[in-house]
């Protein structure tokens, strides 16, 4: 337990010399007493250089003692700092935070995720660099091996990530390459409560914080039968007239000022929770919040020709204060959702537990309606605790709760204790290494290998020494593991062998700086080789190839789907590359009309189906469809690059084109208008049904007839013109 003594934050920038300027920072925050986790990170020396994990709550004050430990570095020591969050998003929302506290400073941050980066080339210029793990060990196969080199400190936010199967072993490479590089790095790792802290600790050989403090006391309950009996709380009586348990809670909330978090199994219970509890939450809105939130729901809609019926659904709830939230939404929605419920105009989200994982969203209660959801091969399942953990973390606002709440849902009285047992009363699932997955492995093997940093069996075996999967002893046949893995990448082409040392090919190293799976390259790769004269390119085989890579897109098929499944293959046989007899990825039948869907979506988005027929057709929201373009448009990118290494020009062109049309979702016939800056899908197409076909056609027409044209106006057209005149396509 944490000694509960008083440690004056004014006192703390004293003894560890901070200029003025940082000290008027914090303490215009309102800082005065360090909470006691902070103290103790304090006590622990993490100020004079110590590494230190922190196992504590949410909002119990993790990022002050990070942002510490970075200026006292870069004040003292022009040292340099990295602050890796799991997420696009968070890390975004960390660096605007950083660059508005201390920019004015002359202290530079700098952002690496991905998508709207610093240049790589000038980060070396920044004091503090945010970024996601991918992007650091995407630079890093770069051989930007000057990057850790130059740290002084690393930040590992949410260190718990090492835990998830896709985004793990990512983290858990990048932090053992950092420890094998610069051995001498602060290492501060940041964390929820973690069951095995101790061995988290003893891996990064770091000082340990672990406590329960949290700012806001957080109460935890099981609700049955219109009373909600918390943990050492007494009981609490709901007489609340609603038509259904969650809408009794809601409003019970909502009444006392607070705001409610629900947390279901799946996105059509959060968008179906949404709409039950519109009637209750809408009884306790001022006329000024209908206001706003009919003018919210309209940006939520956006134009009328994009809105899907999801986007509809979602606009209808936000009118009442409630909406729902999950990977099915457009990124601008869930922004606008994330925003406005910060602000207390949204009062209620429904949501499935990805949303506690991802953003920093608290309220006075959080609902967790679900404990089970179906799991493939098992059925109905418990979901773990330390999901239930996460969720349950959100409950409490800084600044607003004097509490917060973290209640359950009994169905029976019975059930009342087993949820008492299962969640309040467990502990969450330790951390464990998924780096011990063989393809996880064979990507960051590869990955090494080119990127310089090893080049035998033993060497390889020696850095994963440095991994937590090694820490954890997991693997039995490690060794063996990756002797398998070297065979492999070799025989494939991935790797040469000179005299005792392994160098990566050209095709390893693109594969490698491509960020894809091995075996998505050599899936691209053979499927390439099969387009010949007798069979010519397609654009229906090439969307089934990437299709068909472990990196590619991937729907779930029901069994509604499959009587057009079997029409589509029917109907497709001809065109398709790949098939269940020649390709070991669709082997397996499920895999294989995964494959046949996804293909079929994406054939469609390119003849310009509506948004919304595709969502109704493949059941799938706006925001999946956003995704797997993305995702297919980054593995024609690769194809294209493949094609070049291994002279196939002419197929280099075809790829770029459907690359182009799956970007805007567009046939062939409009690739020439989308190059214009500022049209798109839908203007494109109304610039070709007005008979302006390409941009030649563009450069004999007057300013009026464009303007004239629906959806492009005076100013656009003013530029089209520009770029037509000048033959610019951008």
């Amino acid at each position: 337990m944490l000694e509960k003594t008083i440690m004056k934050i004014q006192k703390v920038l004293e003894e560890y010399r901070f200029p003025d300027a940082i000290k008027q920072i914090f303490l215009a925050k309102g800082f005065t007493d360090l909470y006691p986790p902070q103290a103790e990170a304090i006590k622990k020396g993490v100020l004079n250089g110590n590494s230190l994990l922190m196992s504590v709550p949410t909002a119990a004050g993790k990022t002050l003692i990070a942002e510490l430990c970075m200026l006292s570095s870069i004040v003292h020591h022009k040292g340099r700092c990295l602050y890796i969050a799991p997420l696009k998003a968070l890390a975004s929302e960390k660096y605007n935070e950083f660059k508005d506290q201390y920019g004015p400073l002359g202290i530079e941050v700098g952002l690496a995720i991905g998508d709207i980066d610093s240049p790589s080339a000038h980060l070396n210029r920044y004091s503090i660099i945010v970024a996601t793990a991918e992007k650091v060990d995407s630079l890093l196969r770069s051989r930007a091996k000057w990057l850790i080199d130059a740290l002084s400190v690393v930040v590992l936010d949410e260190i718990h990530f090492i835990n998830d199967g896709s985004r793990g072993p990512t983290l858990e490479i990048l932090t053992a390459r950092i420890k094998q590089l610069n051995p001498s790095v602060q290492l501060l790792a940041l964390s929820a409560t973690v069951r095995n802290a101790q061995e988290m600790a003893a891996w990064l050989n770091a000082e340990l914080v672990v406590s329960p403090w949290r700012p806001i006391p957080l109460k935890e309950g099981v609700y049955f039968n219109e009373r909600i009996r918390f943990d050492h709380d007494g009981t609490r009586l709901i007489t609340e007239d609603a038509p259904d348990d969650v809408s009794k809670l809601t409003l019970d909330t909502l009444r006392g000022k607070g705001q409610v978090l629900i947390f279901v199994n799946s996105r059509r219970s959060a968008q179906a929770v949404s709409r039950e509890v519109c009637s209750s939450v809408a009884k306790t809105l001022t006329p000024e919040e209908r206001e706003r939130l009919a003018q919210l729901s309209q940006k939520i809609l956006g134009p009328k020709s994009d809105a899907t019926k999801m986007c509809q659904k979602l606009a209808d709830v936000i009118t009442h204060g409630a909406a729902f939230h999950h990977a099915g939404l457009k990124p601008h929605q869930r922004e606008l959702i994330e925003m406005n419920f910060k602000a207390n105009l949204i009062k209620v989200i429904g949501c499935t537990p990805t949303l506690a994982a991802g953003v920093n969203l608290p309220a006075r209660r959080a609902i967790i309606r679900d404990c089970k959801r179906f799991e493939n091969g098992i059925g109905s399942a418990y979901i773990p605790t330390s999901e239930y953990k996460q969720c349950a973390g959100r409950a409490g606002r800084p600044q607003y709760d004097t509490y917060g709440e973290a209640v359950l849902i009994a169905k029976t009285l019975s059930e009342t204790e087993t949820l008492f047992e299962r969640y309040i009363h467990a502990q969450p699932e330790p951390v464990t290494s998924k780096l011990g997955d063989e393809a996880a492995l064979r990507a960051h093997i590869l990955a090494s290998i080119a990127g310089g940093y090893v080049h035998d069996v033993q060497g390889m075996f020696d850095f994963i020494t440095h991994t937590f999967l090694h820490h954890q002893k997991l693997v039995l046949n490690l060794l063996d593991l990756i002797g398998n893995i070297f065979e492999f990448l070799h025989r494939e082409g991935f790797i040469e062998k000179s005299g005792y040392r392994f160098f990566a090919t050209p095709f390893g190293s693109l594969t490698s700086r491509l960020y894809i799976d091995p075996v998505s390259s050599i899936t691209l790769r053979d499927g390439l080789h099969l387009i010949t004269a007798d069979k010519p390119f397609s654009p229906i085989g090439t969307l089934h190839l990437i299709c068909c890579c472990p990196d590619g897109p991937a729907l779930n098929v029901g069994k509604k789907d499959m009587e057009g499944l079997e029409a589509f293959a029917s109907h497709t046989r001809e065109d398709l590359l790949l098939t269940p007899e020649n390709c070991g990825a669709i082997e397996d039948y499920s895999a294989y009309l995964s494959s046949l869907k996804t293909t079929w979506m994406l054939l469609q988005w390119i003849e310009e189906d509506r948004e919304e027929d595709l969502c109704e057709k493949f059941g799938v929201g706006p925001g999946d469809v956003y995704r797997h373009v993305e995702s297919g448009q980054w593995l024609l990118h690769a194809a294209g690059l493949i094609a070049g290494l291994f002279r196939k020009k002419t197929l280099t062109f075809q790829l770029e084109n459907l690359s182009t049309r799956l970007r805007y979702g567009i046939k062939e016939e409009l690739l020439d208008l989308v190059r214009l800056k500022g049209v798109g899908r839908v203007r494109a197409r109304s610039l070709f049904d007005h008979g302006f076909k390409n941009l030649s056609a563009l450069k004999h027409t007057s300013l009026d007839e464009l303007a004239g044209i629906k959806q492009i106006g005076k100013a656009l057209a003013r530029d089209i013109l520009t770029q037509a005149t000048a033959g610019i396509s951008v």
